[in-house]
C-alpha cells in the first residue's frame, strides 16, 4: 500500500517504480492519482526479496510503501491493550459495542477475535482518540 509522505512532484517515476513492483500499468496510474488526492492508495505489491529496495526507491519518490499486518486473534494481547486505556472489561465492552462477556472470553482464551475485531481494536489501541471519536457521536 503507497502513502504520500510528502509533496508528489515525481509522480512518473513513482508509476515507473510500482509498475516494476508489480502493478499493471492502469493500476500504476490510478495510484499515482489517488496518491496525489488522498495521499493513500491500496494495491497488490508483490512479496519478494526485493520489497525492501522497492520501499527504499520509493521513499526517495516521497512515498512509503506500507505492508497489511496479518490480522489473527492469537497474536493479540486484549487485556494489554485495554489496560493501556485504563478501562475495565466493562468499559471497553461497551466502547467497542460488545457484551461484556466477548472481551472476558477473549482474554480468558475461551473465544478469539475475527480479523474485523481485531482490526478495530488495534485502530483504537493505536489512535484512540480516533477510534473513539469514530465510535461515539455527540448528543445533540
Amino acid at each position: 500500500m503507497p502513502h504520500r509522505i510528502g509533496a508528489l512532484d515525481r509522480g512518473i517515476l513513482v508509476a515507473r517504480r510500482l509498475f516494476a513492483a508489480g502493478f499493471a500499468l492502469k493500476q500504476a496510474h490510478e495510484a499515482i492519482d489517488k496518491l496525489a488526492a488522498s495521499g493513500c492508495s491500496v494495491g497488490a505489491v508483490a512479496k519478494t526479496e526485493e520489497m525492501r529496495a522497492q520501499a527504499g526507491d520509493l521513499a526517495g519518490l516521497n512515498v512509503q510503501l506500507r505492508q497489511k499486518r496479518p490480522v489473527s486473534g492469537k497474536s493479540v494481547n486484549i487485556a494489554e491493550m485495554r489496560a493501556r486505556r485504563g478501562l475495565s472489561q466493562r468499559e471497553y465492552a461497551d466502547l467497542l459495542g460488545l457484551d461484556v462477556r466477548t472481551p472476558r472470553n477473549w482474554e480468558q482464551g475461551r473465544n478469539r477475535p475475527d480479523p474485523a475485531a481485531v482490526s478495530l481494536m488495534r485502530v483504537f489501541d493505536r489512535a484512540p482518540d480516533t477510534g473513539g471519536e469514530a465510535l461515539t457521536e455527540p448528543v445533540v
